[in-house]
């Protein structure tokens, strides 16, 4: 489930950079990108509905756990708190 995340996560959207022409001269040496782009990966409808369900099972796990551990932590302040 792990490697799962991670390959989510690699594919984040960073903020873009916007591209501008200069009407200054070339320098000498200088690389010169001429490519056509393409946007790729766009957020698909399965791809949407993966996110929310991760959410929700996030959100129920810890839902689930944290009464579970409340009760833990409070039975073992009472433990100490008798001796």
């Amino acid at each position: 489930m792990a490697p799962l995340f991670r390959l989510m996560a690699a594919m984040s959207r960073t903020q873009t950079t916007r591209l501008r022409e200069s009407r200054a001269p070339v320098r000498q040496g200088a690389k010169i990108i001429d490519v056509n782009y393409e946007v790729v990966g766009r957020r698909t409808v399965w791809s949407q509905a993966v996110t929310v369900l991760t959410a929700v099972l996030w959100a129920a796990a810890i839902g689930f756990s944290v009464p579970q551990l409340w009760n833990f932590t409070t039975q073992v302040g009472a433990f100490f708190a008798q001796n």
